[in-house]
């Protein structure tokens, strides 16, 4: 690659990601942009961590607040428990190397968990255990604290 030219990769990154594509397709090897690839394929990886992350957190606020909140159950509640625990599932089934993240995926998502059930009930900080209460195995388990399998009935 010629350092003098400006690279396709940080002016069109659209067409860069096609030019890239194309050469892989056709094994130009001469043609792969290598520092770039190396950076877009571990980019991907985080952003399958942060997916899983993110449901976790929002997984454990709905939890948080089911348990600690229980007056204020809801079926938007139930339905936000079933949905995250069924794509949590799918995206490890997807990605079945992140089950080696288990455990730091769980810390990373409840920390945001805390911060979502605190801006949506009027609980204070100390109402929530400093630390995940729940293993990760329970907390995607189906019936554990509020049972999805089941239809909502509030």
């Amino acid at each position: 690659m010629d350092m003098d030219k400006p690279c396709l990769y940080d002016e069109d990154f659209y067409g860069w990601t096609q030019q890239q594509a194309k050469a892989l397709e056709q094994r130009l090897v001469m043609e792969l942009d290598w520092p770039h690839l190396q950076e877009e394929i571990q980019a991907l990886g985080r952003q399958e961590y942060r997916e899983l992350v993110s449901r976790l957190s929002v997984l454990l606020g709905h939890l948080l607040k089911w348990e600690y909140q229980p007056e204020q159950r809801s079926r938007s509640w139930f339905l936000t428990i079933r949905e995250q625990r069924r794509a949590i599932h799918r995206h490890l089934r997807q990605n079945l190397s992140l089950k080696y993240r288990i455990e730091e995926a769980l810390l990373d998502g409840f920390e945001a968990g805390v911060d979502l059930a605190l801006r949506e009930t009027n609980l204070p900080l100390r109402t929530f255990p400093e630390y995940c209460p729940y293993l990760f195995d329970d907390a995607i388990a189906e019936n554990f604290l509020c049972d999805t399998r089941q239809d909502w009935e509030g």
